[in-house]
């Protein structure tokens, strides 16, 4: 209801920002209703009984037990959705080391510390629930004076000590996972249709975390279980007489192993389905520039905006909404140039620009320290020089492919797989405070041995990240400042495109030279194997394909217009590669 009669009911406000906080808080009490119905699946799951058929189904829906556990279940996800609302990320964080899990904790101390404390209590809170509703080991295992002093119970201290490794590892795998930086989707569709797509997922992601939280509470309690019983009864002999003499193991019991699988799997899908909800929610397309009058202005307020990044990349996003599926918008923004400070068109394609022009030199950067290579020039086809030119640069009769011959040059000679290198500081200077005095230690052990410095050494992959720290950002802005240009050709009135259309290709092209620069150099290339290259440096690999596909798009776009265009020549033989569906 927030975008119904939208244009009708527009403010006069320009401030994307201003617009974009209020969508963000109606969008954060949406996701708690949502998280009522998933509060309320997480509770028949919790309270099936398999042993009376198909009937416990029924019983489940109904049961006094599962509303109640609904109410705690919903508590605990308004928790999870508040700490996502929090410590979201949009942009990746950059980190520079061969350990980025353990760079990603000791980042900000504060909020790890923060994350880990709220999961830990909130997975004791799911205990006593739990335990209430279900039943449980005691803490004593007979009463005082029945058979001598209390006695404390073994599979009661192991709950306890379980539930703490569960709510710790949640905690942790946050951070290490990068699970608090949000994924904006590919195509969009409606939120139930994609809350039902992601449930098979959280069952899954739920029971495979169990599963591992589980053998490794088993291995560790195993071995250290025994001197942490002692531990807990020599601090209670404190305070009142107790017996320390063990009963048993609780690692050997099916109950305790059954308890333990059933409540831990309950709080794992319950924290999954309110992540998965909070994500869903968040990263749906926004139509912020059609509640202000003036919808282009306010949409450039959102691309200019910097202070939040998920501001600006909902700014982005509706301008590749826009662009993609409403000719109506498009039309208006290349009409729009009755504006003291230039046409929209001019604007706006100023922007995306800067995305992309900002990557190449962050690009540029970072592969400064490897070592330049020579062009092969017995490599090159002799099609590209022997391009014919016109007087304008733009090529001739070849680039619409009329008796072209193909050329058979000589095949291009492998690229020599480029040594690492290594940086006197590994960890770079983003890392801070305890994070730069933790793993900076860590450097100067592992230098004491030659694995240890073989170790250290500082990978293509790992300088490289920063510069796709916002790579959905840069995707929106190549596809709609393309897309914008392809729709000149015939909803451009004025012309306004026409004069830009070689400085847009000029960094386009640029930008994609780095990009191959950069994966030929990738240190675990192989020239005979593909596969290895992508996978070490995908999000390179990622953005060459989402280059060409654009420039494919506006070379088959004005394909018949090519000529008149009269492109440098620099420009106009690279264009040809696309002409001829080579590049």
């Amino acid at each position: 209801m927030v975008y119904q009669n939208a244009r009708n009911q527009a403010v006069a406000s320009t401030d994307f920002a201003k617009l974009a906080h209020t969508i963000l808080q109606q969008r954060f009490l949406r996701a708690c209703v949502y998280q009522a119905p998933l509060a309320y699946t997480a509770a028949i799951v919790a309270n099936l009984n398999f042993r009376n058929g198909i009937f416990s189904l029924f019983y489940a829906l109904v049961s006094p037990r599962t509303l109640g556990y609904t109410v705690a279940a919903y508590i605990a996800g308004i928790v999870c959705l508040a700490i996502h609302l929090q410590l979201f990320q949009v942009t990746r964080a950059a980190h520079s080391s061969h350990f980025p899990k353990l760079q990603r904790l000791l980042r900000s101390p504060a909020s790890t510390g923060a994350v880990v404390g709220s999961f830990t209590l909130l997975a004791y809170f799911m205990l006593i629930v739990h335990r209430g509703m279900f039943g449980g080991s005691s803490m004593w295992l007979y009463p005082e004076g029945v058979y001598g002093p209390p006695q404390l119970n073994p599979g009661w201290l192991a709950s306890w000590v379980f539930v703490t490794t569960v709510g710790v590892s949640y905690g942790l795998k946050l951070f290490m996972d990068e699970r608090l930086q949000l994924a904006f989707p590919a195509i969009e569709q409606s939120r139930i249709y994609t809350i039902k797509d992601r449930l098979p997922s959280c069952f899954s992601t739920a029971f495979e975390f169990v599963s591992s939280t589980m053998w490794r509470f088993w291995l560790g309690y195993f071995f250290f279980g025994w001197g942490m019983y002692q531990s807990v009864c020599g601090v209670l002999g404190r305070i009142f007489t107790t017996s320390s003499y063990g009963v048993g193991s609780p690692l050997f019991s099916i109950s305790n192993l059954a308890f333990w699988l059933h409540c831990s799997f309950s709080m794992a899908l319950t924290w999954e389905l309110a992540h998965q909800l909070f994500g869903i929610i968040i990263t749906e397309p926004t139509r912020i520039n059609e509640l202000s009058l003036d919808r282009n202005f306010c949409l450039l307020n959102g691309l200019k905006y910097n202070e939040s990044p998920l501001i600006q990349h909902w700014a982005y996003q509706e301008l590749y909404r826009l662009t993609a599926f409403s000719a109506e918008q498009r039309t208006e923004i290349l009409t729009d140039i009755d504006r003291k400070s230039g046409t929209m068109w001019s604007q706006i394609s100023s922007e995306c620009l800067k995305v992309v022009q900002t990557a190449t030199e962050q690009l540029k950067k970072q592969t400064a320290l490897s070592k330049p290579e020579k062009p092969n020039v017995s490599s090159q086809s002799s099609a590209d020089a022997k391009l014919p030119v016109s007087a304008g640069g733009a090529p001739i009769k070849d680039i619409l492919m009329q008796n072209r011959r193909k050329s058979q040059g000589s095949e291009p000679q492998p690229v020599k797989k480029p040594e690492p290198i290594a940086t006197s500081d590994l960890f770079g200077v983003e890392a801070q405070g305890l994070e730069k005095y933790v793993l900076t230690t860590l450097r100067d052990m592992l230098l004491q041995s030659p694995l240890g410095q073989r170790i250290l050494l500082r990978s293509q992959r790992a300088r490289s990240i920063s510069t796709f720290a916002n790579f959905q950002l840069q995707v929106w802005a190549i596809r709609s400042l393309m897309r914008l240009v392809e729709s000149s050709l015939s909803e451009d009135k004025y012309g306004v495109v026409q004069g830009d259309i070689a400085k847009v290709l000029e960094t386009l092209f640029v930008y994609l030279a780095e990009l191959e620069r950069c994966s030929k150099q990738t240190d675990s290339m192989s020239s005979k194997n593909d596969y290895n290259v992508q996978t070490a440096n995908r999000q390179t690999v990622a953005m060459i394909q989402v280059l060409r596909n654009a420039l494919y798009e506006f070379t088959t776009t004005f394909y018949d217009y090519l000529e008149a265009l009269k492109l440098p020549p620099a420009q106009a033989q690279q264009l040809q590669k696309f002409a001829d569906f080579m590049a």
